[in-house]
């Protein structure tokens, strides 16, 4: 059976509504909703990674959130590590996933509870993959996390990483156009939207692809992105019950339909990365 239809077996087993409770009565959040989300961001996850998954590798996940992905990847036999700081302890977030990793005890998942920014090889170890799936974005001084990052990195291992471009002026989360080096601009234009995400719009560093070239090259790293991303985002609208539902009524929506209409979506495919968003990029020691 292959990972993906065994990721599918998992969810399907994931007793969604006694989680939900649990987390309801303890937690003030929507809980079907934050559920639906993480469980969705593991395919996302697993896409993002499956051709560099190996069994006697060390791997890392960077923001594990509800640890939902590194568990079934633990349960699956991968050694793997999730990182996720832990947050003051009581908020909603916090929370869930203390309901969760109570729910799979039996399942020995380490997990590290520090900023990416506080690891260190001697006190980590050292790791072969290296992966996040949308949480660069919300790392304030993202370079000197990835750096750390870096450091905890075997020499032929290798970081792979997704997230907005914000190189391209939309901000996905809030769903809302926003200029990079000008996010005032869209916090006053759009006043409804960043007042309902607040907590989202202040973690947010507006990462772009030439930020993550300069990085790289500063750093002596090799680093690639991978094509065609836009398209597979805006595929996603159709093939992703989930993500459609949280774009409903979104610009991103609307030009998609335009896009399928006048069969332009094709030519989106030939994106250079730089003008593309979402981004993947992968890093690796030079000479490796």
């Amino acid at each position: 059976m292959s990972l993906q239809k065994r990721l599918e077996t998992f969810i399907e087993e994931i007793p969604q509504q006694r989680l939900a409770d649990a987390i309801g009565e303890a937690a003030d959040i929507s809980p079907q909703q934050v559920l639906h989300t993480y469980i969705n961001e593991t395919r996302v996850a697993l896409r993002l990674i499956e051709g560099t998954l190996e069994k006697d590798k060390q791997a890392l996940e960077v923001g594990a959130g509800l640890c939902l992905f590194s568990l079934f990847l633990k349960q699956q036999g991968y050694q793997i590590t999730a990182l996720e700081p832990g947050a003051g302890g009581f908020d909603a977030f916090t929370i869930a996933k203390r309901v969760i990793l109570d729910l799979y005890h039996s399942i020995p998942l380490p997990i590290i509870e520090r900023p990416a920014q506080a690891l260190n090889p001697a006190k980590d170890g050292q790791f072969d993959l290296i992966f996040s799936n949308n949480v660069v974005e919300h790392i304030p001084g993202f370079e000197q996390a990835l750096a750390a990052l870096n450091r905890c990195l075997v020499e032929d291992g290798i970081m792979i990483h997704g997230c907005p471009n914000y190189f391209v002026p939309y901000e996905p989360h809030l769903q809302i156009p926003v200029i990079k080096n000008w996010p005032t601009l869209s916090e006053r234009v759009f006043r409804h939207q960043v007042e309902a995400k607040r907590a989202i719009w202040e973690s947010l560093n507006f990462i772009s692809y030439f930020d993550v070239k300069r990085f790289a090259e500063m750093g002596g790293l090799q680093i690639s992105f991978r094509q065609g991303l836009l398209y597979q985002a805006f595929k996603r609208l159709d093939e992703d019950e989930a993500f459609r539902r949280r774009q409903a009524g979104s610009a991103i929506a609307s030009i998609y339909r335009l896009l399928k209409i006048t069969g332009l979506i094709y030519l989106i495919k030939r994106l250079p990365a730089a003008l593309a968003t979402p981004m993947v990029f992968e890093l690796r020691k030079n000479g490796r």
